[in-house]
């Protein structure tokens, strides 16, 4: 029997072996079976597609495998990224055009203008700190030469109409273009060297007064983690083996130097009730990538972080000034307001200040 006749007849009967050993793992185990009233309805069928992509015996390693061969033979994930060159990739939300997002561009700045209003009744000082997309800093490692350029033109209208609305904003792509590593190669975030970067471009705008504290920079532990893009693509664990490999960094803490010249210790460095805040999304809320940290050393004040990871920019400064107004948070004198320019597509943007809001 020749070689290829053998994998003729080895690769039925391990599927039909497999099928049947899955089946009876699945139908001897406590899984809940269908409700058969709904057999006219076509309910059956649905129920059984569910049961059997939540149940199935090895389905997370089937699909990390197939993801793998698929990324190998194919340069492609699944749908919520996209695969460059060089194994780079991107996450499809910066391929979203502007043009055709829900919620036009003058509603988000809408918004905006309304958060700045409320933050200087309150006494506070808005700045907004815009993010240009990765595939935009990244762009030769980008699969389509276009759209770069187009999210581009989006970051510019975002910054042009922050303007208009009477917003102070940084811009802050001229110093994350000269950086060749603004980005992670399989994450979504920036790298501690691009987020210093931003701290020095904010401290540098003339839109924040600089505080007088002192800072100790503390390295913590080198981490490795794997891109969050990377479940897009196949599973930590064969994701070594198809060139995705793990991302390092080292993150680290800004501590505030005691002063002792009153006999006492100043804990905030100078800032106490004065210090700023930073509201925004995980490219501030992970301590990885050490954004607060980096604003505290730039601004040399004490900065108070009240980013959220996984709820976008709008959701966690709603629940910023819910706070405010119902008293239970002091009003700093600074808010800058990190917002990345990927998420103005977002069509949960606006539902999630309103579910904020109404919570």
């Amino acid at each position: 029997m020749s070689l290829r006749l053998a994998l003729k007849l080895t690769l039925p009967v391990a599927f039909f072996g497999y099928a049947a050993f899955a089946n009876y793992s699945l139908f001897t185990s406590d899984v809940e079976g269908p409700k058969w009233a709904g057999l006219w309805s076509g309910e059956v069928t649905q129920e059984i597609d569910s049961i059997y992509r939540a149940n199935l015996p090895h389905r997370e390693p089937a699909v990390g495998i197939i993801g793998a061969v698929r990324y190998i033979a194919l340069g492609e994930g699944r749908d919520g990224v996209v695969v460059g060159r060089n194994g780079w990739l991107f996450s499809d939300e910066e391929y979203r055009p502007l043009a055709t997002a829900e919620h036009g561009l003058d509603e988000t700045i809408g918004y905006i203008a309304s958060v700045r209003a409320t933050l200087e009744k309150a006494g506070a000082q808005l700045v907004v700190v815009p993010l240009p997309a990765k595939l935009d800093m990244e762009r030769a490692q980008a699969d389509d030469d276009n759209q770069p350029a187009r999210i581009e033109k989006d970051y510019a209208a975002f910054l042009a109409a922050l303007d208009g609305a009477g917003v102070e904003a940084v811009d802050t792509r001229p110093v994350l273009s000269k950086r060749a590593d603004a980005f992670f190669r399989t994450d979504t975030h920036w790298t501690p060297d691009a987020a210093f970067d931003v701290a020095e471009a904010v401290a540098a705008s003339g839109r924040v007064a600089i505080g007088d504290a002192s800072f100790d920079v503390v390295q913590g532990a080198p981490v490795s983690f794997t891109g969050d893009l990377v479940t897009f693509v196949t599973s930590d664990e064969l994701a070594p083996f198809v060139g995705l490999r793990p991302e390092h960094v080292t993150p680290y803490v800004a501590e505030a130097v005691s002063d002792d010249s009153d006999g006492g210790m100043d804990i905030f460095g100078g800032g106490g009730s004065d210090a700023y805040a930073l509201v925004g999304t995980s490219y501030s809320a992970n301590p990885n990538w050490s954004f607060a940290e980096a604003l505290k050393l730039s601004l040399a004040q004490d900065v108070l972080n009240y980013a959220e990871e996984g709820q976008g920019p709008v959701a966690p400064m709603a629940a910023f000034l819910s706070r405010i107004e119902a008293g239970t948070e002091e009003v700093p004198p600074v808010v800058i307001w990190e917002f990345p320019v990927r998420y103005l597509t977002d069509p949960a943007l606006m539902e999630r200040a309103e579910e904020e809001t109404d919570a």
